[in-house]
This record gives C-alpha cells, structure tokens and sequence, in this order.
C-alpha cells in the first residue's frame, strides 16, 4: 500500500519514525453517536472557517442517506481530505487490512480526475494516511467485488471519476435542505483541524496527516482558537486508536 512514502524534513527520518508519528492522529478524539456516526463538537463562524457541530454533522448524514456521496461526506469529515483528493481515489487505494488510505500525488490526481494541467504552484507528495475504524465497515461495503481500478466514487461509470464541481454543488445543496446556508467541502476539513487542535494532536504529524508543507496554514486555526473567549462544553470523550 505505502509504495511511496513522502519524504520527511530533513530527509533524516526513517519510514518507523513516519509511522510514529503518524500514530499521533491515531488519538484524534472521536464522539460516537446511536447510528454510529463520529463527529465533532461544535459549530462556530469566525472569517472563512467553519467548524460544524456533532448536531450538524448527523442532519448532514441524514439527510444524504441513499445518495452515493454519502460515504465519500463522511470521509471528508472523518479524515480532513480535501474533494479534489477524494474523487481521485480508486479502490485500490484502500487497504483495509492495515487501515490505511494511499492519497496519489498532486499529478497522479489531476491526471486520474482528467484535469491534464495543473495550475497550482505547490504539488503534493504521495502519502499515506491512518483510517479511523469507524469507516471499515462502509469501506468493506463499498469496495467488496469492485476491481482496483474502478473510483472509489463515480457518477455513472465506476471507471469515471465525479468532477470535484459536481461533490461542491451536492454540498451546497444539502446545506440548504438542513438549514445550514454557506456550507461547503471546507467546513469539513475545518472541523477536522480544529476538533484535532483542540484535542493536543500536535501539529506535526497532523501536517504530515494533511499533506502541508509546513505549519504556515495552521495559524489562521491558531488565530481562530485563540481569539474564542467562551467556554466549550465537551461532552463526555472517548480516545480511538487508528492503527
């Protein structure tokens, strides 16, 4: 599964050290919930971060209950991703046996998904990423039969990728059914940094976790914690190991 593993800074770390430090999103805190469904803890607006709460979270998986893209929602949430990186997965991408999912490099991905140009400055490694053991059983559900070449997540033809305008556009679309105007893909990210800031995974191997090439995009979290005068209510919270 890990046929190529990013590199670490300085070149110095060996592939156990990347595993150890990896492990720390293993501790990434995780409320389950009656339809067993893990979530985050609140919901706040500050600037152009959204962290949902674990209310808002269960009407979103409800009310995508039947559609195709409710599995790939949830893992959005569940494993901080961004879209463009979820359609460019394919089955073989997922090793159940070790709970790990292999996210191509940023090419491998802009060439699965047909995008032939990459405009972006910044290209993204190959890596490697813990999946939670909530999520094995609808994985199992969804790759069981399928070859290792079909998306993961597709339209109409399973060897087709959905376009990551077509995920937004259903995003969009539910928040206005569950009252939640403004939602997009990134309020799931945001909600899966800060509910692991939060929760003293260190920023390191959550950079690794996310593909950052450094600590530069965690300020504006930072800022946005920091800046929080109230008090949080956090229900009772049980740790979930990953690996």
């Amino acid at each position: 599964m890990l046929s190529k593993i990013r590199k670490i800074k300085h070149n110095s770390l060996p592939l156990c050290d990347y595993m150890v430090a990896n492990k720390c999103i293993n501790e990434y805190v995780l409320i389950h919930m009656k339809d067993n469904v893990s979530v985050g803890v609140f919901k706040t607006r500050a600037e152009d971060i959204v962290e949902l709460s674990s209310e808002s979270l269960r009407k979103i998986y409800l009310a995508s209950a039947g559609h195709p893209f409710q599995l790939l929602l949830r893992l959005l949430w569940e494993t901080g991703i961004q879209v463009r990186e979820a359609v460019a997965l394919k089955v073989r991408d997922v090793d159940l046996s070790r709970n790990r999912l292999r996210i191509v490099d940023t090419i491998n991905a802009c060439i699965r998904r047909g995008d032939h140009f990459h405009s972006g400055m910044r290209q993204k490694q190959e890596r490697s990423i813990a999946l939670p053991a909530i999520l094995f059983y609808p994985l199992c559900r969804c790759t069981q039969g399928r070859s290792e070449d079909q998306f993961l997540f597709y339209s109409r033809n399973p060897f087709s990728p959905c376009s990551s305008r077509t995920v937004e556009r259903f995003i969009q679309r539910l928040g206005r059914r569950t009252a939640l105007e403004g939602l997009t893909a990134s309020a799931f990210r945001d909600t899966f940094i800060l509910y692991n800031l939060r929760n003293g995974t260190p920023a390191w191997p959550l950079q690794q976790h996310l593909g950052f090439f450094n600590r530069q995009p965690f300020k504006r979290y930072e800022r946005f914690l920091g800046s929080r005068t109230d008090s949080v209510d956090y229900p009772s919270l049980a740790l979930e190991k990953r690996a």
